[in-house]
């Protein structure tokens, strides 16, 4: 999984690139290209919700520790549960909403609603949704089984115990 978040992470480079060529366009001939605004929404979108996945394996989120810092080690682990059935929830509830909404795009092969000149097929779009919080809820699982049983602490990372 580290090696596909490293790969995403790369997906910012491709909307730098867009972004720099679109601008200069638009300075040296007055019109951005049709295809720049859809193509950069998609990029970003991709990078941001498959990152999220990344970012919470590599435990690189925003988080207030202020009392964890503080708490025996087996209250941080009863609180890094709890964060994890919180964080599992709510991404179960995006992946049942959201599988529906894909199955049905794929089905029409829904394009942009943008109504650009370019309207490109959004479907596969669609999909990075589900797929992210596949990725997210499989993380959170693994987070919450190094919690509950510290021995199963994905290799690396350190448990609660280690912290302290």
């Amino acid at each position: 999984m580290r090696k596909l978040g490293r790969l995403i992470s790369l997906l910012i480079l491709p909307l730098i690139g867009i972004i720099i060529y679109s601008t200069l366009k638009a300075y040296i001939t007055g019109k951005t290209p049709i295809w720049t605004f859809e193509v950069s929404l998609f990029l970003f979108g991709s990078f941001f919700m498959l990152g999220a996945a990344y970012c919470h394996m590599e435990n690189k989120h925003v988080s207030v520790d202020v009392l964890k810092h503080y708490a025996p080690p087996w209250f941080q682990r009863i609180q890094g549960v709890f964060s994890e059935l919180v964080v599992l929830f709510v991404v179960l509830v995006i992946l049942w909403v959201s599988v529906p909404a894909a199955l049905r795009a794929t089905a029409v092969k829904e394009r942009s609603m943008h109504q650009t000149p370019f309207n490109p097929q959004v479907w596969w779009f669609r999909w990075i949704i589900p797929l992210s919080c596949a990725l997210m809820s499989w993380q959170s699982l693994r987070n919450m089984l190094g919690f509950i049983f510290p021995r199963f602490a994905p290799p690396g990372e350190k448990s609660s115990e280690q912290e302290v």
